[in-house]
């Protein structure tokens, strides 16, 4: 079982605190540091230390203190002339774990909010509130990572062949060539993917084509986690493409291994958000709709009826303007604990909006 499908979210870094001197001259380097602070604050009348240089990117750094190699006059002088021989000067750097997050906002009508502020937020990490924001943006044309996941058990044999119109017309409508890469896998009895991970639309076109009914038994979970364990690449370089899984089944499972659970946490390790869509009345609700609709919810994607073929360009354009218009926001954990976190996001002044975001996070202990 590969690590990287495990580890925790990519961006928690261990906290290493890296010296430039080797073991032996740590004991002077303290000494000399402890001589330079008290001559600094005896010169300056600051007793306090020097401050954070917080960066966006997470790290933490101490700024390098540079010693002059002549004894200035005044009192100060001889710690100044020992602490210059010493050692001319260190830089400390630490990781600061981070938590990175996105997430759309909407209207009571469905229409994306564009226009908040990070004061409008309300962010609790573990049911505690988090005090300072330390980034905040919106992104608007996102690349994305798609995977398109097909249900073709026998639970859906009556509108599996317009399972495979929504997703021609799908791979037609949002797949950009130049910038996105979709995968494609089916699953019922068993699971298959079909076609790897490419931006050409005529080789999505031709395995959708091939796709054929998989038995009897619909394994909904197992063909989910499948799809977040195998076949999203982790990235540590802070690429900022949306990992979006589309499912389009009627939210059945009679065979799995895996249960909802299991998805749900994998799909929030990898920051990979769900869209579902599900083909039917909408006079009726089905059981199938509230897995749907929690796995959406719990992985800060969003949910989807289709009446019939008329509703599937709306409703794509709808799933894509949320999908490449984000906003996001990083913070530092509240309670640096191991484990799973829970989270919500809420805003500040009551309002009628619905935030779309993963309700928690992974967080490797140091």
């Amino acid at each position: 079982m590969p690590w990287h499908s495990l580890k925790p979210c990519p961006w928690l870094a261990d906290v290493p605190i890296v010296f430039a001197q080797p073991p032996a001259g740590r004991f002077l380097t303290f000494l000399a540091g402890a001589i330079v602070t008290i001559a600094t604050a005896a010169a300056h009348g600051s007793s306090g230390p020097a401050p954070l240089n917080d960066k966006d990117s997470g790290t933490a750094e101490i700024a390098a203190t540079e010693f002059s190699t002549a004894s200035p006059a005044g009192p100060g002088g001889q710690e100044w002339a020992i602490a210059s021989s010493i050692l001319p000067g260190y830089t400390i750097r630490r990781n600061v774990p981070e938590v990175r997050l996105k997430f759309s906002v909407a209207d009571e009508r469905g229409r994306l909010v564009n226009d908040l502020l990070p004061s409008d937020l309300r962010i609790l990490d573990n049911h505690l509130a988090v005090h300072r924001i330390r980034g905040f943006s919106r992104l608007q044309d996102l690349p994305l990572q798609i995977g398109i996941l097909l249900d073709v058990s026998d639970s859906v044999k009556k509108t599996v062949l317009r399972e495979k119109l929504a997703t021609q017309l799908f791979v037609e409508r949002v797949l950009r060539p130049e910038s996105d890469r979709a995968f494609l896998m089916a699953f019922g009895s068993e699971v298959k993917l079909w076609q790897a991970s490419t931006g050409d639309r005529v080789a999505l076109t031709r395995a959708l084509e091939h796709i054929q009914q998989l038995g009897y038994v619909t394994n909904l979970y197992d063909g989910l986690f499948y799809a977040c364990f195998n076949q999203f690449p982790i990235s540590d370089d802070g690429d900022v493409m949306q990992r979006i899984l589309v499912l389009f089944s009627d939210g059945e499972d009679t065979g799995s291994l895996h249960g909802m659970a299991d998805v749900i946490s994998l799909a929030q390790r990898n920051e990979i958000q769900i869209y579902a869509l599900s083909l039917h009345s909408r006079r009726i609700s089905p059981l199938g709709d509230e897995v749907l609709q929690r796995l959406s919810e719990q992985t800060g994607g969003r949910f989807y009826v289709a009446n019939s073929e008329k509703d599937f360009p709306a409703v794509f354009a709808a799933m894509e303007q949320q999908m490449r218009t984000q906003y996001a926001v990083s913070f530092q954990p509240v309670e640096q604990t191991p484990g799973f976190h829970s989270l919500r996001l809420e805003m500040a002044a009551p309002q009628k909006l619905k935030i779309h975001a993963r309700q928690g996070y992974y967080f490797a202990a140091p």
